[in-house]
C-alpha cells in the first residue's frame, strides 16, 4: 500500500476518534478536528467522509438508552456493531479507493479477513467498555456493560457476545493466520477481563444487591 494511502488511513482514524468524542460529549479540540477533516478532503476523500458522517449521524440518532433489560442489551449490541462496521467499511473504502461506502460495507460481511478484523474490533470494544464502565454510566453512554440495569447480567451477556464474536459467518480458515491468532488471543484476554470485572463486582457490591442480581 502506498505510503500516502497509509497516511490518509491514519488521519481518518484520528478523525474517527474525534468524531466519536464529539458524539459522546467528551473533550474535543475543534481546531485539530477541522484540520484533520480539511486534510482528508484535500486528499480527495470528501465524499467518503461525508458518507461516513451521514450514516454515523443516523445511527447516533437512534442510539439506545442505558439501564434496560435483555432486549435493551441486544439493541445496544446491534448499535455498537453497526458503528464498528461503518468505521471499518470507511477504512476499507479509503484503502481500496472505493467509490461507494455501501459497497465497502458489504465487504465487511463477505470478506473473511475484514470480517475477522471486525470481530477483533468488537473484542477490543468490550474490553474498553469494561475499563470505562464508571465513566459511561455517569455520562449515560450505551455500552455492553451499561445496557442493562443489572451489572452481573450485563457481564454475563457480554461474555456470551464475546464468545460469539470468535465464530465467523465466513470460513475461519480463509482468514490469514496472523488475524486468526490475534482474534483468538483477544478473545482469551476479553474473557479474563470480564472474569476480573465480575469478581470485583462481587467483592464490592452490597450483599443485598448481590442477592437480587
Amino acid at each position: 500500500m502506498p505510503r500516502r494511502r497509509i497516511s490518509e488511513l491514519a488521519a481518518f482514524l484520528d478523525f474517527q476518534a474525534c468524531t466519536n468524542a464529539a458524539w459522546d460529549h467528551k473533550r474535543l479540540c475543534e481546531a485539530e478536528y477541522a484540520a484533520i477533516r480539511r486534510r482528508l478532503e484535500e486528499a480527495g476523500l470528501k465524499v467518503s467522509i461525508e458518507e461516513y458522517l451521514d450514516q454515523l449521524r443516523e445511527l447516533e440518532r437512534q442510539r439506545p438508552s442505558i439501564g434496560g433489560d435483555d432486549r435493551r442489551f441486544n439493541e445496544v449490541r446491534v448499535y455498537r456493531e453497526a458503528v464498528a462496521r461503518l468505521s471499518l467499511a470507511t477504512v476499507v473504502a479509503i484503502a481500496l479507493n472505493a467509490r461507494s461506502l455501501d459497497k465497502a460495507l458489504r465487504v465487511t460481511d463477505c470478506d473473511s479477513d475484514v470480517d475477522t478484523l471486525f470481530r477483533i474490533a468488537m473484542q477490543c470494544q468490550i474490553m474498553d467498555d469494561v475499563l470505562d464502565y464508571t465513566e459511561d454510566v455517569s455520562a449515560g453512554l450505551p455500552s455492553f456493560l451499561t445496557a442493562t440495569a443489572s451489572l452481573p447480567r450485563a457481564i454475563e451477556s457480554t461474555g456470551n457476545a464475546s464468545r460469539n464474536y470468535i465464530v465467523s459467518r465466513q470460513s475461519p480458515g480463509n482468514a490469514i493466520v496472523p488475524l486468526r491468532m490475534a482474534l483468538f488471543a483477544l478473545t482469551a484476554t476479553t474473557a479474563l477481563v470480564l472474569r476480573v470485572a465480575h469478581r470485583r463486582h462481587r467483592e464490592y457490591a452490597p450483599a443485598d444487591v448481590e442477592e437480587t442480581c
